[in-house]
Order: structure tokens, then C-alpha cells, then sequence
């Protein structure tokens, strides 16, 4: 077991341990090689008419070929020993050149881990955009290599609205930040992406891995091919998907009547909602997205803006039917402190139902709920948590120390992601189990 630091055990006794874990697909090959050197051995031995032992011989018999001429069955023996020890040989090189051949950015071990352990996990869709999905995803990608990011394309501000406009493609912010949460070199590549220009040309304001994308696009012939294209560059661990291919709008309205036109001016309204909804309402569903929730384990609603990040892509008719249809447990993270206008004076509950209304009755089996009150500056959002005795509703609620004491309206993504995955074992048992060995793949 890798040690508790997150780390692979340094050292040539570190690594032997490693490869020891199950599910490597190395030990039989390596057994078969030792199989093949003690055949040669023996044939050796027979060779030189070295003694054995008079058990061992009486033991082996005929299969020994006691009968022929010492040299010819030594070399049979050692001929037997070199054909299995090629085979493993063959075998090793081949179960090898597969994982690296994927994984050339990364180390021996590395890749094994991701390919061979990760590979192996279950089959994760987590549903949102916004800061909150990209945490989640950093937390959830040491668990599970099998991990789909279904993010919303609704976005019409900054970088994004301007590329949006300028371009006609989709907004590329929120599939930026989800790429470099899962990327392996996580923090030179959240910082790469993330980079703003500052000029006082038409660069300015946008940021580096906005216009990575829109390149990547243009070279690949399509938005989807761009982000694919990204993905490689970045070497994540699974794949992120836009929720919709089509060029939407989010509206919403007001419990005045007043209309918002825009994610942005939805995001950044003081008044509370009353709906929201997309134009044009009929927007197609990404067929990835769709097979990726129809394929899934466990399907993941937020964290997140609740009407911004994750209700858009619910107004997505199929993808919420989907959810809907399938067989995946189906969680939902409640955000950890409520945001100022857009969800302001909502409980956890009305969270809940909020997500239920537009994604329909059964789209929701467990919520996810921050369990410890952070202590928060005067005037900052106020946590969201429930008090005991307090949750009345047939959904389940799991609550948990999930925030981040240094941010104390996020959630912490390690811990986040381990009440996810331990939520998972617990109530999906007949399931492949998340498991996250070591951090520092």
C-alpha cells in the first residue's frame, strides 16, 4: 500500500510494493518468467549431471526425461525454460507498451497506476460548470481515471462571451477550467490556463487557454475536436463533453417579472429568481453526454451556481431524461454557503427541490451536505448546512466535513471527493468501488 502521504513509497522496495497491487496485469507474466528460469535451471543441472536430490528426482519421474542422454535433455529443459521465459517476456513488453504507449507524458508507474488502477473504476458522470465542478473534478480524478465532465455552454461573459460573439463558438471558460482540473501537471497547467493578457490590443481580458481551445478548434475542424485536441495536450484523466453543441441562451425572470437576458446578468442579479429557462428551448443534448450518463455508476449534480451552472444544463430536455432513466446512484452537492441574489435566503432543501423541478422527481437519490459551520467574515454568505432533526425528505441526506478552512464558502476537493467515494461504497456495494491509492498520480 502506497504510504499515507499520497506519494509513491520511494526507493526500489516502494515500487516492488506498488507493482505487487492487484489489477496490474504484470505478476502473471513475471511468474511465468520465473517458471521459465527455473526450467532452465533444471536443465542445467541435468545438463551437468548436478544432483537434485533423490526425492525431487522421484518426484518429476518420466516428465523428467530420466531416460535421455543427459546432454540432449538438459538442452530440452533449457529450450522449454528460454520459450516460456519469451513468452513472458512478450507478454510483459506487450501489457507495458500498451499503458505507455497512452500515457507517454508520464512515468512507468504513473501510467500503470492511471491505466491499470483508475482505468479500472467506475464510470463517473459529474454535471455543472463554474468553479465547482472543475473542485470536484480534482478531487474525484484520484479515484477514478472512468470520469466524464458534462459542463454548461451558457456562458456570454468575459473571455468567453467575447470569443462567443467574436467567433461564434461556444464558450469555452467553464470546459477550460474542468481540462485543467483534470490534467495530470495540475498546477503549472491551472496557471497556464488561466493566464490573462494584459494589453491594449484585442488580447486583452482573454485568457491563454480560451484561445488554446478556439485555436485547437480551428486547426481540428469543430469545438469538439478542440477540446479533444486539449485534452491530449493536457493529459487528462477522462474526458469533458459540452452538455449541449448548441449555441444557447439563458433567460431568466424575476419574482418582480423583470427578464434576464444572460448567464452573466442571471449570475449577478440582486433580486430573486423566479426562472430560468434556454433559448431556443429545444436544444440538443450532446450524444456523448447522453451515452455517458446512460453508461454510468454514479452521477454527480454540482457543487455549484445552482441556476447558472447546474440548471442550465437540466433545461437540456434529454439530459435531464436521461438522468432520469438511469440506473447510476445519483448524488447531489449541495454548495457549501449560499451565493448573494441568485440563491440568497434558500435552505438546502429548496437547493434540492429547485434541482428536482427542472430535472425531474427522480433525478436526485442523495444529498451531500457540508455537516461543520465555518466560521465566516460579517456580510459574507451564509453556510448552508441542516440542523439535526431538521431533513424531511425521502432523498437521503449525507452530511460531512467537506469545506475548505481556507475558503470557507468552497468545498475542499480531497475531502469532498472521499465523501463522495465513500458514499458510493456504502450504498452502491454490487458496484466497482472508487479507490484512490495514492495522490500523486
Amino acid at each position: 500500500m502506497p504510504a499515507d502521504n499520497g506519494r509513491i513509497p520511494s526507493g526500489v522496495s516502494g515500487a516492488l510494493l506498488f507493482l505487487l497491487q492487484p489489477g496490474l496485469s504484470l505478476k502473471r507474466w513475471v511468474i511465468l518468467a520465473a517458471f521459465g528460469g527455473a526450467t532452465i535451471a533444471l536443465g542445467v543441472a541435468f545438463a551437468l549431471q548436478v544432483p537434485v536430490g533423490m526425492s525431487f528426482v522421484k518426484l518429476i519421474g518420466l516428465a523428467s526425461l530420466r531416460s535421455v542422454p543427459p546432454l540432449l535433455r538438459g538442452l530440452v529443459f533449457v529450450g522449454a525454460g528460454l520459450a516460456v521465459m519469451a513468452v513472458a517476456a512478450l507478454g510483459l513488453y506487450r501489457s507495458v507498451f500498451k499503458v505507455r504507449k497512452r500515457r507517454k507524458a508520464a512515468g512507468l508507474l504513473d501510467s500503470l497506476y492511471l491505466e491499470r488502477i483508475l482505468g479500472v473504476g467506475p464510470r463517473v458522470v459529474a454535471i455543472g460548470g463554474g468553479t465547482g465542478l472543475s473542485s470536484l473534478l480534482r478531487g474525484l480524478k484520484h479515484y477514478t481515471a472512468n470520469l466524464t465532465a458534462v459542463v454548461t455552454v451558457a456562458d456570454d461573459g468575459g473571455s468567453s462571451g467575447r470569443l462567443r460573439t467574436e467567433k461564434g463558438m461556444l464558450p469555452p471558460g467553464d470546459i477550460r477550467n474542468c481540462l485543467a482540473a483534470l490534467a495530470d501537471s495540475e498546477d503549472v497547467m491551472q496557471k497556464l490556463m488561466d493566464y490573462r493578457f494584459t494589453t491594449t490590443g484585442d488580447l486583452n481580458g482573454h485568457s491563454f487557454g480560451n484561445m488554446l481551445i478556439a485555436a485547437l478548434a480551428s486547426i481540428g475542424g469543430g469545438f469538439d475536436k478542440g477540446i479533444e485536441m486539449a485534452g491530449e495536450l493536457l493529459a487528462i484523466r477522462g474526458k469533458v463533453i459540452p452538455s449541449t453543441p448548441d449555441n444557447v441562451v439563458l433567460v431568466g425572470s424575476t419574482v418582480s417579472g423583470r427578464e434576464l437576458l444572460g448567464e452573466s446578468r442571471v449570475g449577478t442579479t440582486t433580486e430573486k429568481l423566479q426562472t430560468v429557462a434556454l433559448v431556443p428551448a429545444n436544444a440538443r443534448a450532446h450524444s456523448e453526454a447522453l451515452l455517458a450518463i446512460e453508461q454510468a455508476d454514479l452521477i454527480v449534480l454540482g457543487p455549484g451556481s445552482l441556476f447558472t451552472s447546474i440548471v442550465p444544463n437540466l433545461l437540456v430536455r434529454e439530459i435531464s431524461e436521461a438522468i432520469v432513466r438511469s440506473r447510476a446512484l445519483k448524488m447531489y452537492i449541495a454548495n457549501v454557503a449560499e451565493q448573494k441574489g441568485e440563491t440568497e435566503g434558500l435552505s438546502v432543501l429548496d437547493h434540492l427541490n429547485v434541482v428536482r423541478r427542472y430535472g425531474g422527481k427522480e433525478c436526485v437519490d442523495i444529498v451531500v451536505v457540508n455537516r461543520l459551520v465555518p466560521e465566516v467574515e460579517e456580510g459574507a454568505p451564509r453556510p448552508l448546512t441542516v440542523r439535526p432533526g431538521e431533513w424531511q425528505d425521502p432523498v437521503s441526506c449525507v452530511q460531512a466535513d467537506v469545506v475548505d478552512v481556507e475558503a470557507p464558502t468552497h468545498h475542499d476537493p480531497m475531502k469532498l471527493a472521499s465523501v463522495i467515494a465513500a458514499t458510493y461504497r456504502r450504498h452502491r456495494v454490487v458496484r466497482l468501488r472508487l479507490r484512490r491509492l495514492w495522490r500523486g498520480a
